[in-house]
């Protein structure tokens, strides 16, 4: 029970964290670019409460009809109502209905979204937004229509833009040209490329402690990379590629960003130095890259280490850019030996997270929370269907064809597959998960 609840509460805030983040970057991206977005939700439905921000002008005409209300005179400040609006040659919304609150009973309809469903008015090519009156002028009122939401589904969060799929809806994305569509769809990978910045930053200034001392080969696997290369026990390992070693983790992160690229060693064989040259090879079992050796530490002593702010940052950019190559690495490898990754659906990932942070705290936390951003950032910008990447191929595509799109039914469709294949996905994953689970197997090797 205990490892269940370690589990749940690193995952939990884990992935708030992390998409909420990244549509964060949606959003932010969206709305400096004149994008309409109706809503920012924290967590996912059923909605615990929200409440209404912006101020969008919007004209009133002789033609707007008034539901609930008696015309324009019966609008006041605070009042919650549900837009329907045009635009105009001049670039301005005007309101083609105007719907005030039902008659309800008690506290009904009182948030944004509960209540009856309101009766579908208007045409495809209008602009539906609800919101509250800020301020009511002749002929025109001001509108908060950017409803900022906090969910009980506290494991995500999204962002509701106008008129993604259609280009006739006023001020929507898909009323955009290309350059801004493809900022507002690639601005979600790239926040969670960038986190791992931020929660470098602290992890490189929390003390740690760190065993260090010198790193000496052990053995040497017959016919490995090592020995072809003329690696020999009793090698003191040095450097690799530049990189100091202190221990058997700072030569395998070397490895890995090295992938299969021929790599230089220093090593002290009976007090003389000398380079030697080796070219890892990627092990299945494995999932990282090899070079077959084994390795003892001689003079090992802890040190307690942290770095004042300036480093951690500087630090952080560098160490955020290596995960991003050991991460490709580890993919290209996979794939260049003909298998896949190792994946894992949100029941493995509640376990990664509740060993990490069980065997290594916040800092353990912080760890794998930057691991899995990074992982997301790459997951998200690849060509698969439903994800922003999938999308981002047929922004690209009508570029290529130099303005002509593909039918929004078409794309839908292709979303959709995209969304059915994704789901079988998940669930086949979740299934290898809860067999890893009751065979007791960890992925920290224990």
């Amino acid at each position: 029970m205990e490892s269940v609840l370690i589990a749940v509460g690193a995952m939990v805030p884990m992935l708030l964290i992390l998409v909420v983040v990244h549509e964060l970057g949606h959003f932010a991206t969206a709305r400096s670019l004149g994008v309409k977005v109706l809503e920012f939700g924290v967590g996912f439905p059923p909605r615990a409460f929200g409440f209404y921000t912006g101020r969008t002008r919007v004209l009133i005409s002789p033609d707007t009809r008034f539901v609930n209300l008696d015309g324009e005179a019966s609008l006041r400040t605070g009042q919650l109502v549900k837009v329907i609006s045009s635009e105009d040659t001049e670039g301005n919304l005007v309101a083609q209905v105007i719907e005030g609150p039902r008659p309800r009973r008690g506290l009904t309809g009182r948030l944004p979204g509960k209540g009856e469903p309101r009766e579908d008015f208007g045409r495809d090519d209008w602009l539906k937004h609800d919101g509250k009156v800020r301020a009511v002028e002749d002929g025109s009122f001001v509108l908060a229509d950017m409803l900022f939401s906090v969910n009980w589904t506290l494991l995500g969060g999204f962002v509701r833009l106008a008129g993604e799929s259609n280009p006739d809806v006023p001020r929507s994305l898909a009323s955009k040209g290309v350059g801004t569509r493809f900022l507002v769809l690639v601005a979600g990978p790239l926040m969670n490329a960038i986190l791992p910045i931020v929660f470098f930053t602290v992890l490189l200034m929390l003390p740690q402690d760190v065993l260090v001392g010198r790193l000496m080969v052990g053995e040497v696997s017959p016919g490995s990379p090592a020995q072809e290369a003329g690696v020999k026990a009793g090698d003191a390992i040095l450097q690799a590629n530049g990189h100091k070693i202190e221990n058997s983790g700072d030569l395998i992160r070397a490895i890995n960003l090295n992938g299969g690229s021929t790599m230089e060693w220093l090593v002290d064989r009976g007090g003389g130095q000398q380079i030697i040259t080796v070219t890892p090879r990627f092990d299945q079992d494995a999932g990282r890259w090899l070079v077959g050796i084994l390795t003892e530490m001689v003079g090992a002593h802890t040190e307690r280490r942290s770095n004042p702010p300036w480093v951690a940052l500087r630090d952080s950019f560098v160490n955020t850019w290596e995960l991003l190559v050991l991460v490709k690495q580890g993919m290209s490898g996979a794939f260049s030996q003909g298998s896949a990754p190792q994946l894992s659906g949100p029941i493995g990932i509640a376990q990664i997270a509740g060993e990490f942070t069980r065997e290594g705290g916040l800092a353990g936390w912080l760890t794998i929370t930057i691991l899995l951003s990074i992982n997301l950032a790459i997951l998200n910008i690849l060509p698969i269907p439903m994800l922003d990447g999938g999308r981002l191929v047929f922004v690209m595509l009508e570029w290529v064809r130099r303005g002509k799109r593909v039918p929004p039914e078409r794309e839908g469709l292709v979303h959709l597959i995209g969304f059915a294949v994704l789901i079988g996905l998940i669930v086949v994953i979740s299934a290898n998960d809860v067999l890893r689970l009751i065979d007791g197997r960890s992925f920290l090797g224990g």
